[in-house]
């Protein structure tokens, strides 16, 4: 599974997953426009399962999200690039920055959020797209859509 190995810019902290991500999708949030210095940060969520490997020290920064629950962001100390996330709001999944991985030419874009706040030029156009924050409804489709693209059945 060479394709979904991982790490920061200066190669301090590394990562490899086990499984295929459960979905891959843009946040034209304000965090997500800040964190990134771009329009939208692109996320690649994995059940905690499906790490295999995490390696490195790394910092951490924590607020509070639109839910009132709790977004813990992990960066390294050295480069400062941030590599995964932690959504309290769904226990038992990691998000993981979609620049951090290796190789990205697997990745599929195929929902994307907050779109209402996105920049003229930000919107992907995805068909999985939500004005604001994702619901369960927006997630379904979404899993359902990343199994098709990543060759896995419905």
């Amino acid at each position: 599974m060479e394709n979904y190995k991982g790490g920061c810019l200066c190669g301090s902290v590394r990562f490899e997953l086990n499984e295929p991500p459960i979905w891959i999708s843009a946040c034209h949030c304000g965090t997500c426009r800040k964190r990134t210095g771009s329009d939208y940060g692109v996320s690649v969520v994995v059940d905690q399962s499906g790490v295999k490997e995490f390696t490195g020290r790394t910092k951490t920064h924590t607020r509070t999200g639109d839910s009132g629950k709790d977004v813990i962001y992990e960066f390294c100390p050295e480069c400062g690039a941030t590599v995964r996330w932690h959504i309290m709001l769904a226990p038992g999944r990691q998000a993981f920055a979609a620049g951090a991985f290796d190789d990205m030419s697997w990745m599929a874009i195929l929902g994307e959020m907050y779109t209402a706040e996105a920049a003229p030029w930000g919107p992907l156009g995805c068909d999985a797209a939500r004005p604001g924050p994702p619901d369960d409804d927006w997630r379904a489709a979404l899993i359902e859509k990343t199994k098709m693209a990543l060759g896995g059945a419905p």
